[in-house]
């Protein structure tokens, strides 16, 4: 399979010849520990946001990380925290159980840990310290 190329991918712009040269310009005057002017972060990820991050970030020998959140324009990715399991108690039907018939209860947690429970003579009230210690609730 051929690859193909554009004169983009080949030339890296006139830019980042000059930001390079204001990177290593800071880099050699700086004191130690010293953050990166947000200046310069802002050109990086103006031509980040044009040539892609990670090209950027290579050439330039910065953050992938620091300057995709730069690039995106300052907001992190925010993730929903994970929802906390709740108990929630249910009446079960009365069904009456033959003799090869089985009350089946079946548990799954979001992680994927599976709690199957087969009791033909349980009642609810039985149930509910079984499936508060698979949810690791204190009764």
């Amino acid at each position: 399979m051929a690859t193909t190329s554009t004169f983009l991918q080949r030339t890296p712009p006139s830019e980042l010849y000059s930001l390079a040269r204001d990177l290593e310009r800071w880099r050699t005057s700086a004191q130690r520990g010293r953050r990166i002017p947000e200046g310069l972060w802002e050109a990086a990820a103006k031509l980040a946001r044009t040539y892609g991050v990670s090209r950027i970030s290579a050439a330039l020998k910065l953050s992938y990380y620091g300057l995709q959140r730069r690039a995106r324009g300052g907001r992190a990715v925010k993730t929903r925290p994970s929802a906390q399991p709740t108990f929630v108690q249910v009446a079960a039907p009365v069904l009456s159980a033959g003799p090869d018939q089985h009350r089946t209860v079946e548990v799954v947690q979001a992680s994927g840990c599976r709690l199957i429970l087969r009791l033909p003579d349980a009642k609810p009230d039985d149930l509910l310290p079984l499936l508060q210690a698979f949810l690791g609730q204190r009764p």
